[in-house]
């Protein structure tokens, strides 16, 4: 009997990242896939990525929950999550899946746990335990773990953590990060043909810019792009910027984004560049540059230096091609010299990525056959750690 699984995807960030995994459940006999999109897909600022998603083999499976923000602030991001609820409940109430499939750390993610609840419907949880304590979405994680019945983590770290929060030791699989699986095949485009793309020139190097909102008032990250903005002036680099996710505080990064790159000929600015065509500019670039958890999980399997700005990855395990610096243009500057130099990128030659070695999909989808069904699923008891008791709780 197959395993009709739901697989949800809320943004671009997370859809790169499944591909790997909504690709093997296509293929496999075992299972029946549907794939869930909502959230900054329908987004048209950012790129409105449901087009990407609407031209895969696997089209036929998707069912779309339009729910982006109608703008970049926190009261439309409740309304969207109000609006995410309420079209998964409509979903799951017409064609309920066997378990659903969720991944990170998005609001956008959430509405489709939270309307899961009233339905019994086992979730699965992917890069469960992991720390970003420099945003909301640490918060948003950690509860997202609390109302799922199966975790999959990419490092034994995550996986304690997890443990740490109740979630019982037999429920808990370390399997690596899926969007890891498949980068090999993906980075196949030559560095010319990827160049000519963006139209940049051969002999210079390339930076790889995106930076996400670090809260949601529009000064904050107006201010933090006139600091980075100032460092790049510095940078002896093109750069490929990419937008930033559709959170709140988004607009001004956007804005200032657009500004710079129309008064500098060595920059170029866009919306989404899609997983295939990211994967092969970042195996052809010199350095990442911004605050996307893209820089600590994924570049480290290209021996691709980062320069990780703030506290919005702060607690993430960061590779040794990762150079974290605070909001300062001096601090920022600095490390950018340092990740374009020749001999950094030297000292990162075998540089093995610790979130994951590329074989997570097949233990993934492993647990999922094997997995109990139905009530069996859902039923959960909390996981007590032994432990001193603390005088005062």
């Amino acid at each position: 009997m197959t395993i009709h699984v739901g697989v949800v995807t809320a943004a671009r960030s997370d859809y790169g990242l499944l591909v790997p995994l909504v690709s093997a459940l296509f293929d496999d006999p075992d299972f029946e896939l549907t794939l869930y999109a909502t959230g900054m897909h329908f987004s048209p600022r950012h790129g409105e990525t449901i087009n990407e998603i609407r031209s895969e083999p696997w089209c036929s499976t998707l069912v779309e929950i339009p729910s982006a923000p109608k703008d970049d602030s926190s009261e439309a991001a409740a309304q969207a999550l109000a609006a995410g609820i309420e079209g998964f409940a409509h979903s799951y109430a017409t064609q309920p899946p066997d378990l659903i499939v969720v991944m990170g750390d998005r609001l956008d993610v959430m509405a489709c746990v939270i309307a899961a609840l009233p339905f019994d419907l086992p979730i699965a949880h992917i890069s469960g335990g992991e720390l970003s304590q420099g945003v909301v979405d640490d918060r948003i994680r950690h509860a997202i773990t609390k109302m799922s019945h199966i975790h999959f983590t990419a490092h034994p770290d995550f996986a304690r953590r997890v443990i740490q929060l109740g979630e019982a030791p037999d429920r808990v699989v370390v399997a690596g990060e899926p969007g890891l699986d498949l980068l090999a095949e993906l980075a196949t485009e030559d560095k010319e043909t990827v160049f000519a793309a963006y139209d940049l020139d051969l002999e210079a190097p390339v930076s790889v810019f995106t930076f996400h909102p670090i809260g949601p008032d529009p000064d904050v990250n107006r201010n933090a792009m006139e600091i980075i903005l100032q460092a790049a002036d510095r940078a002896e680099t093109q750069i490929v910027f990419t937008y930033p996710n559709a959170d709140p505080g988004s607009s001004p990064i956007i804005d200032a984004i657009e500004a710079y790159c129309a008064g500098h000929e060595n920059c170029s600015a866009w919306p989404s560049l899609g997983r295939y065509r990211y994967i092969n500019l970042a195996n052809h670039a010199d350095c990442i540059v911004g605050n996307s958890s893209s820089g600590l999980v994924e570049a480290a399997s290209f021996q691709l230096p980062v320069v990780n700005i703030g506290d919005r990855q702060a607690g993430r395990i960061a590779p040794a091609n990762v150079l974290s610096v605070r909001l300062d243009e001096d601090a920022i500057a600095q490390a950018w010299e340092k990740a374009l130099s020749g001999s950094f990128r030297h000292s990162l030659a075998g540089l093995k990525n610790p979130y994951g070695d590329g074989n997570a999909v097949s233990r993934i989808l492993d647990t999922l056959r094997t997995m109990p069904r139905g009530a069996d699923a859902v039923s959960k008891v909390f996981y007590d750690i032994d432990g001193p008791y603390i005088s005062g709780s």
